[in-house]
Protein backbone atom coordinates (compact mmCIF):
# COMPACT_ATOMS: atom_id res chain seq x y z
CA UNK A 1 0.00 0.00 0.00
CA UNK A 2 2.71 2.41 0.90
CA UNK A 3 4.18 1.67 -2.99
CA UNK A 4 0.73 2.95 -4.26
CA UNK A 5 0.72 5.97 -2.33
CA UNK A 6 4.53 6.88 -3.36
CA UNK A 7 3.97 6.20 -6.90
CA UNK A 8 0.61 8.59 -6.69
CA UNK A 9 2.61 11.28 -5.10
CA UNK A 10 5.26 10.78 -7.58
CA UNK A 11 2.84 10.85 -10.37
CA UNK A 12 0.92 13.77 -8.64
CA UNK A 13 4.14 16.01 -8.23
CA UNK A 14 5.54 15.07 -12.03
CA UNK A 15 2.25 15.67 -13.51
CA UNK A 16 1.85 19.19 -11.75
CA UNK A 17 5.34 20.46 -13.56
CA UNK A 18 4.41 18.98 -16.97
CA UNK A 19 1.18 21.54 -16.77
CA UNK A 20 1.86 24.75 -18.02
CA UNK A 21 1.72 27.86 -15.48
CA UNK A 22 -0.84 30.36 -15.49
CA UNK A 23 -0.24 33.46 -17.29
CA UNK A 24 -0.59 36.16 -14.86
CA UNK A 25 -2.68 38.40 -17.34
CA UNK A 26 -2.99 41.71 -14.90
CA UNK A 27 0.50 42.99 -17.23
CA UNK A 28 -0.24 45.58 -19.65
CA UNK A 29 1.38 45.45 -22.93
CA UNK A 30 2.56 48.69 -23.94
CA UNK A 31 2.88 49.61 -27.76
CA UNK A 32 4.15 52.88 -28.97
CA UNK A 33 2.33 54.48 -31.68
CA UNK A 34 3.30 53.44 -34.77
CA UNK A 35 4.13 56.91 -36.97
CA UNK A 36 1.48 57.18 -39.33
CA UNK A 37 3.41 60.13 -41.77
CA UNK A 38 6.64 58.85 -43.27
CA UNK A 39 9.58 61.52 -42.77
CA UNK A 40 9.51 61.80 -46.65
CA UNK A 41 6.09 63.12 -46.94
CA UNK A 42 4.80 67.13 -46.36
CA UNK A 43 3.45 68.63 -43.25
CA UNK A 44 1.44 70.44 -45.54
CA UNK A 45 -1.92 68.97 -47.45
CA UNK A 46 -0.60 71.42 -50.58
CA UNK A 47 2.85 72.00 -51.77
CA UNK A 48 3.00 72.48 -54.74
CA UNK A 49 4.78 75.66 -54.29
CA UNK A 50 6.51 74.90 -51.88
CA UNK A 51 10.17 74.54 -51.14
CA UNK A 52 10.82 71.01 -50.12
CA UNK A 53 13.11 71.80 -46.80
CA UNK A 54 9.58 73.41 -45.44
CA UNK A 55 7.47 70.19 -46.06
CA UNK A 56 9.83 68.21 -43.48
CA UNK A 57 9.07 68.78 -39.78
CA UNK A 58 12.80 69.55 -39.26
CA UNK A 59 12.98 71.91 -40.84
CA UNK A 60 10.92 73.73 -38.94
CA UNK A 61 12.01 72.33 -35.41
CA UNK A 62 15.97 73.67 -36.52
CA UNK A 63 14.12 76.93 -36.91
CA UNK A 64 12.14 76.71 -34.07
CA UNK A 65 16.04 76.39 -32.24
CA UNK A 66 16.71 79.55 -34.06
CA UNK A 67 13.96 81.66 -33.32
CA UNK A 68 14.58 81.17 -29.47
CA UNK A 69 17.71 83.08 -29.80
CA UNK A 70 16.28 86.12 -31.13
CA UNK A 71 15.12 89.26 -29.59
CA UNK A 72 11.02 90.38 -29.73
CA UNK A 73 11.94 93.61 -31.99
CA UNK A 74 13.98 91.33 -34.59
CA UNK A 75 11.14 88.96 -34.93
CA UNK A 76 8.48 91.28 -34.89
CA UNK A 77 10.03 93.07 -38.07
CA UNK A 78 9.90 89.58 -39.60
CA UNK A 79 6.52 88.71 -39.28
CA UNK A 80 5.58 92.26 -40.39
CA UNK A 81 7.30 91.26 -43.77
CA UNK A 82 5.64 87.37 -43.93
CA UNK A 83 1.94 86.88 -46.01
CA UNK A 84 -0.43 84.31 -45.46
CA UNK A 85 0.80 81.29 -46.76
CA UNK A 86 0.31 78.17 -44.86
CA UNK A 87 4.36 77.68 -44.08
CA UNK A 88 4.80 81.87 -43.43
CA UNK A 89 1.71 81.48 -41.13
CA UNK A 90 3.27 78.69 -39.68
CA UNK A 91 6.69 80.55 -39.18
CA UNK A 92 5.06 83.37 -37.76
CA UNK A 93 3.11 81.32 -35.51
CA UNK A 94 6.91 79.68 -34.53
CA UNK A 95 8.23 83.49 -34.25
CA UNK A 96 6.04 84.06 -31.27
CA UNK A 97 6.40 81.29 -29.39
CA UNK A 98 9.32 82.66 -27.25
CA UNK A 99 8.65 83.27 -23.87
CA UNK A 100 9.48 87.26 -24.33
CA UNK A 101 6.62 87.48 -26.51
CA UNK A 102 4.38 90.19 -25.82
CA UNK A 103 1.19 89.02 -24.68
CA UNK A 104 -0.94 90.50 -27.69
CA UNK A 105 1.45 89.16 -30.40
CA UNK A 106 1.11 85.38 -28.67
CA UNK A 107 -2.68 85.90 -28.71
CA UNK A 108 -2.11 87.18 -32.67
CA UNK A 109 -0.72 83.56 -33.06
CA UNK A 110 -3.49 81.81 -31.61
CA UNK A 111 -5.09 83.04 -34.36
CA UNK A 112 -2.77 82.26 -36.74
CA UNK A 113 -2.34 78.75 -35.82
CA UNK A 114 -5.99 78.39 -36.00
CA UNK A 115 -6.09 79.85 -39.91
CA UNK A 116 -3.14 77.26 -40.15
CA UNK A 117 -4.43 73.96 -38.95
CA UNK A 118 -6.55 73.37 -41.91
CA UNK A 119 -3.59 73.30 -44.23
CA UNK A 120 -1.71 70.80 -41.76
CA UNK A 121 -2.08 67.11 -42.56
CA UNK A 122 -4.28 65.73 -40.16
CA UNK A 123 -1.10 63.86 -37.88
CA UNK A 124 0.86 67.32 -38.35
CA UNK A 125 -2.26 68.81 -36.53
CA UNK A 126 -2.08 66.70 -33.83
CA UNK A 127 1.72 66.97 -33.23
CA UNK A 128 1.84 70.74 -33.88
CA UNK A 129 -1.12 71.29 -31.50
CA UNK A 130 0.89 69.33 -28.80
CA UNK A 131 3.71 71.37 -29.14
CA UNK A 132 2.21 74.65 -29.89
CA UNK A 133 -1.01 75.45 -29.71
CA UNK A 134 -2.09 73.92 -25.93
CA UNK A 135 1.35 75.40 -24.31
CA UNK A 136 0.68 78.69 -25.38
CA UNK A 137 -2.90 78.39 -24.52
CA UNK A 138 -1.80 77.73 -20.73
CA UNK A 139 1.03 80.24 -21.35
CA UNK A 140 -1.58 83.12 -22.33
CA UNK A 141 -3.65 81.70 -19.27
CA UNK A 142 -1.04 82.38 -16.96
CA UNK A 143 -0.14 86.15 -18.33
CA UNK A 144 -3.59 86.68 -18.37
CA UNK A 145 -4.01 85.79 -14.34
CA UNK A 146 -0.77 87.27 -13.22
CA UNK A 147 -2.38 90.31 -15.29
CA UNK A 148 -5.17 90.05 -13.43
CA UNK A 149 -3.54 89.82 -9.88
CA UNK A 150 -1.65 92.89 -10.50
CA UNK A 151 -4.50 94.78 -11.10
CA UNK A 152 -5.66 93.82 -7.93
CA UNK A 153 -2.68 94.25 -5.73
CA UNK A 154 -2.40 97.90 -7.42
CA UNK A 155 -5.68 98.49 -6.78
CA UNK A 156 -5.43 97.30 -2.60
CA UNK A 157 -1.86 99.39 -2.59
CA UNK A 158 -4.02 102.45 -3.50
CA UNK A 159 -6.76 101.40 -0.87
CA UNK A 160 -3.59 100.61 1.87
CA UNK A 161 -2.00 104.07 0.80
CA UNK A 162 -5.56 105.75 1.46
CA UNK A 163 -6.06 104.13 4.38
CA UNK A 164 -2.27 105.19 5.49
CA UNK A 165 -3.41 108.96 4.88
CA UNK A 166 -7.05 108.72 7.45
CA UNK A 167 -4.67 106.64 9.72
CA UNK A 168 -2.06 110.03 9.56
CA UNK A 169 -5.20 112.57 9.81
CA UNK A 170 -7.04 110.04 12.48
CA UNK A 171 -3.54 110.28 14.53
CA UNK A 172 -3.15 113.93 14.47
CA UNK A 173 -6.97 114.91 15.18
CA UNK A 174 -6.51 112.70 18.37
CA UNK A 175 -3.36 114.74 19.12
CA UNK A 176 -5.15 117.89 18.75
CA UNK A 177 -7.56 116.59 20.86
CA UNK A 178 -5.71 115.37 23.25
CA UNK A 179 -3.78 118.85 23.32
CA UNK A 180 -7.13 120.77 23.86
CA UNK A 181 -8.59 119.11 26.81
CA UNK A 182 -5.15 118.94 28.25
CA UNK A 183 -5.52 122.87 27.77
CA UNK A 184 -8.91 122.78 29.24
CA UNK A 185 -7.65 120.64 32.35
CA UNK A 186 -4.93 122.86 33.33
CA UNK A 187 -7.23 126.03 32.90
CA UNK A 188 -9.96 124.28 34.93
CA UNK A 189 -7.31 123.46 37.35
CA UNK A 190 -5.81 126.66 37.69
CA UNK A 191 -9.51 128.28 38.22
CA UNK A 192 -10.20 125.94 41.53
CA UNK A 193 -6.82 127.73 42.94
Amino acid sequence: MRQYAAISAALLLTGCTLTPAKEDKTELTVTQPQPQVSVADCIFTASDNLDPARCELSFWLDYWAQVEQMGWPKRESLIEQLNDTPDALLQKVILSQPVNTPYKARLRAQHWFEQLLPALTEANQQRLSAIIQKPSEHMLEFESAITLLSKVNNGQDKTIEAQEQQISELKAQLEALLKIESNLMSQEEETQQ
